[in-house]
């Protein structure tokens, strides 16, 4: 998958060549590409929380779960 932040460059780099041409299809791509850039960079950063999170709860699940056993076996 290509780097968010080249593709931002390159989408303001096509708005910038559009503005000054006058070609507003090039212009609209341009801000297209860093609209869809900063979507996937958003989706990055939800997608670290998440697994972050989700590992947070599976070290918790297991402390609670030794715990547990150790009431049962009678360590604790």
């Amino acid at each position: 998958m290509s780097n968010p932040t080249i593709d931002k460059a390159k989408g303001q780099f096509k708005e910038a060549v559009g503005k000054v041409t006058g070609d507003r299809q090039l212009e609209t791509e341009g801000q297209i590409d860093q609209a869809s850039a900063t979507v996937r960079e958003k989706a990055a950063d939800i997608k670290a929380g998440v697994a972050e999170a989700v590992g947070n709860v599976i070290e918790r699940v297991g402390a609670v779960a030794s715990d547990i056993k150790d009431k049962v076996t009678g360590k604790g």
